[in-house]
């Protein structure tokens, strides 16, 4: 149960027990416990009514973030269709590379055996006629004879690898159509990717609009009961100091004119000097600022093994962009502060690791969003959330600048969420992170 829910429940049973300790004959505390009767019976239904809220947004909760892993499952589907399509590319112009060159070699092949047959016919003839006119030798003759039947065994070989050549051009041809084919029916499944993930993506965002207006009507009644609880106790306060004695009363102001005076000493010892605003107020205590510095995820020079204690304000932020909330400052509820910061990006970015580490958590997590988890060592860990899509798996290891995640478009919080923690405890990035 909510601690506001808590605090309500438990300031009308005080009031209550209070009401029962009126004095009953008194016809201001009568009306005073009838009206606090009514309050009572008020903030009950209230609280009923913003528990069924409360439910109804958890549920809304539940299917976005059964979107959010669907977005997640196409993204990560798109990505390898895309790298396989490359790759597929990339071999097919090397198939066609190899045609092309085949080709010449063809060309060349065919255009020296015709010189060599052309060669042949007009002396083959000629020296068979010579010989046997010349009446020479019959071994010798025979000899001849013979080297010309190797030639033209030779002749014949060559024209036997030159049909080989041309079938094997003929298969080359028929795997690059095959080939061809493959890269079109790749591409017809990730354009069919494409339209599930904006079908997805749809979806999310109808689901995020509705948590979002639930959220701030769960907050808007939560602030009302609040109130209604400050009315109850100002009513039983008032009555309270009507029926306490005199040196009571005397004893409160005098308590409540100390406190007047300790808080004007503090606030009179709390004015900074003059001088420029960065010297008159301390980095943690800074105003709130509308806009950010802009920060970059460009890596900077490290040792090949070097630990994460020792890339203090070396590390690079996981992404480029503004800072958008800064480590401390308060939300815009104004309750918390926030334990990291949000960097606004382009939905879609990638995500890097700032260091190398080991994966410990990718999945969905509350406020967070798609959430990615990667342990360090030495108590580090580092945080990403708001997240679109996941590239790694639990348990996998990363390097540091490696795309762990993309960017999500999550509205009115849309960006890089970013947290760095030492032993559980929430430190501030910018002094571990340069640029």
């Amino acid at each position: 149960m909510p601690q506001s829910i808590k605090s309500a429940l438990a300031a009308v049973v005080a009031a209550l027990l209070l009401i029962g300790a009126l004095p009953s004959a008194a016809d201001e505390s009568g009306d005073a416990r009838s009206r606090l009767e009514r309050l009572g019976s008020d903030l009950g239904r209230a609280l009923g009514t913003l528990r069924e809220r409360l439910t109804a947004r958890d549920s809304l909760r539940q299917r976005l973030a059964e979107a959010d892993r669907r977005v997640a499952a196409v993204n990560a589907e798109i990505t390898l269709t895309e790298t396989a399509t490359a790759a597929l590319e990339k071999e097919l112009d090397g198939l066609r590379a190899e045609q092309a060159a085949a080709r010449e070699r063809i060309e060349s092949q065919r255009e020296l055996l015709a010189r060599s047959l052309a060669l042949a016919a007009r002396n083959g003839q000629a020296d068979r006629l010579v010989l046997l006119l010349r009446q020479e030798d019959p071994a010798r003759l025979a000899r001849l004879l013979r080297y010309q039947r190797h030639v033209a065994d030779a002749q014949a070989a060559r024209l036997g690898e030159l049909r080989q050549q041309l079938d094997a051009f003929q298969q080359r041809e028929a795997q690059i159509a095959d080939e061809a084919s493959a890269v079109a029916r790749r591409k017809g499944e990730l354009e069919q990717q494409r339209a599930e993930l904006a079908r997805a993506r749809a979806e999310r965002q109808a689901l995020l609009a509705r948590a979002e207006q639930d959220v701030d009507r769960g907050e808007q009644r939560v602030r009302a009961i609040e109130q209604d609880q400050r009315e109850i106790k100002d009513v039983l306060a008032r009555i309270a100091r009507r029926e306490a004695e005199a040196r009571e009363q005397e004893q409160a102001e005098r308590r409540r004119e100390a406190q007047a005076r300790q808080e004007q000493d503090d606030r009179e010892q709390a004015k900074p000097p003059a001088g420029p605003p960065s010297a008159r107020r301390p980095p943690d205590e800074a105003a709130p600022q509308t806009s950010g510095p802009v920060v970059t995820a460009r890596p900077t020079p490290s040792a090949p093994g070097e630990r994460f204690a020792a890339r203090r304000s070396r590390l690079p932020w996981p992404v480029s962009g503004q800072l958008k909330a800064r480590f401390g400052t308060r939300r815009e509820s104004g309750r918390t502060r926030w334990d990291g910061v949000v960097i606004a990006a382009r939905p879609g970015s990638n995500v890097r690791s700032i260091h190398a580490g080991k994966v410990v958590y990718a999945d969905v997590l509350g406020g967070y969003g798609l959430l990615v988890i990667v342990d360090h060592g030495e108590g580090y860990l580092s945080l990403y959330g708001y997240n679109d899509a996941v590239l790694k798996r639990v348990g996998q290891r990363v390097q540091a600048g490696e795309a762990i995640a993309s960017v999500g478009d999550r509205g009115k919080a849309s960006g890089a969420y970013f947290e760095i923690r030492h032993r559980g405890q929430p430190v501030n990035p910018s002094v571990w992170c340069g640029g």
